[in-house]
């Protein structure tokens, strides 16, 4: 199993339950680091994406989202995992929309009968909150006692929910080290793959300054920065155009709980996130200043070597400043004052040339994702973190299949 993220430790677990003896290489220090672990957290009910014509990227959202506190329980109890859960987001249309308000209330009828049918008693949900509407739209005077009219044309409360990346991968850690049937390797650099006989396969990869390699009946690449660029140097090339994007968040610990804060979501033009978590934690991504960078020459991404080179502090103030001209409380509140912040991120697999402000672009139509490969090694595109604990249960199965074992 090539790569730790909510995708790799999930996958790891379900096939050490089923019995397999699995090898997690991870090159952090720990299970869930980077782009698992420094994200907004949002179980997405298809919402954000009101470009896809097809609806299909809404509907595999919410196909994730259904599933995902159920598969995390078969490891963490649902209890841990209930209090992780954030207030549900508002959406909030920016002048600079890219698509029109009618548009967008069309889109949320379609989420809203989706949801109807997918989950036909929302308070067995746990990955939305059953007391709000799936959406409404809110008042003029709403609207303004929230977020700054001049800036904001249009807002509506939601059902979505986040769940606290940060608590989340504490649990998950643990589950994956006490695991039996699990060999975790940190601080390894898989170099690449090879074939070798009789259907297996060779890793190669970088540990403790030395270089080793062990055989495997299966591979499962789940890795997420890097996954494109490993099954072209095991010689698989990408089905289609990709860049990698370097994407990241401000993250401001409050104490206590900034309750004047609403979680929302900016969309869809200029883009951003702002979260509040129940350990006071407050997350805020704003694109035009937390999108640092791409990678489109589909060469290997040090994630530690991008953090390196911004001005941490520079995108901290900008970010705020950007989403204050949103949602005033986050300057009245001392957002920007904090003494305990961090900034950070990582390097987000994107199909496509385009980022998210172009309207044609491949990232409002997640449609690809799912498994490419070769014989028993299996490259895994989850697409979403939303998707991560639903996807890493089939990838068990096909794997699993694909062994020749009985599920």
């Amino acid at each position: 199993m090539l790569g730790a993220g909510i995708l790799g430790s999930c996958t790891a677990l379900e096939l050490a339950d089923r019995g397999e003896r699995v090898c997690l290489f991870e090159r952090n220090a720990d299970p869930i680091s980077e782009a698992s672990l420094y994200n907004e957290g949002k179980i997405h009910l298809g919402f954000v994406y009101a470009a896809d014509p097809t609806f299909r990227t809404a509907e595999r959202m919410i196909w994730g989202a259904v599933r995902f506190m159920d598969v995390l329980a078969r490891w963490i109890p649902s209890r841990t995992l209930s209090v992780l859960s954030t207030r549900p987001f508002d959406y909030v249309v920016h002048r600079e929309t890219m698509v029109p308000i009618p548009d967008i209330e069309a889109h949320f009828r379609r989420v809203g009968m989706a949801i109807d049918q997918l989950i036909p008693s929302k308070t067995e949900a746990v990955a939305l909150d059953p007391s709000r509407p799936t959406w409404r739209r809110l008042s003029g005077a709403e609207l303004a006692q929230r977020y700054d009219p001049g800036v904001i044309l249009a807002a509506y409360e939601t059902c979505e929910l986040a769940i606290d990346t940060l608590g989340l991968a504490e649990p998950i850690r643990a589950a994956v080290r006490s695991h039996p049937n699990i060999d975790l390797i940190t601080h390894a650099r898989v170099v690449t793959v090879k074939d070798r006989s009789g259907g297996c396969f060779e890793v190669h990869f970088e540990s403790e300054g030395r270089s080793q390699a062990e055989s495997f009946a299966g591979v499962v690449n789940a890795l997420w920065t890097n996954r494109p660029h490993l099954d072209r140097k095991y010689g698989l090339p990408p089905e289609k155009p990709c860049y990698i994007r370097h994407k990241l968040g401000v993250n401001l610990n409050m104490d206590p709980v900034p309750s004047e804060i609403p979680c929302f979501t900016v969309s869809l033009g200029p883009f951003g996130d702002a979260v509040v978590y129940p350990s006071g934690r407050v997350y805020l991504s704003w694109y035009p200043v937390c999108m640092v960078g791409t990678n489109r020459t589909g060469g290997e991404t040090d994630w530690d070597v991008v953090l390196g080179q911004v001005d941490q502090e520079q995108i901290q103030r900008e970010t705020v400043e950007a989403m204050t001209r949103i949602c005033p409380a986050i300057g009245t509140c001392g957002l920007g004052r904090s003494t305990r912040t961090s900034v950070n991120g990582g390097s987000i697999f994107a199909p496509g040339q385009s980022d998210i402000d172009d309207r044609q672009s491949e990232l409002h139509e997640r449609l690809d994702y799912g498994f490419h490969g070769r014989g028993t090694f299996l490259s895994v595109d989850t697409s979403k973190f939303t998707l991560g604990p639903a996807m890493a249960i089939k990838a068990a199965d096909h794997l699993t299949a694909l062994l020749g074992r009985r599920t």
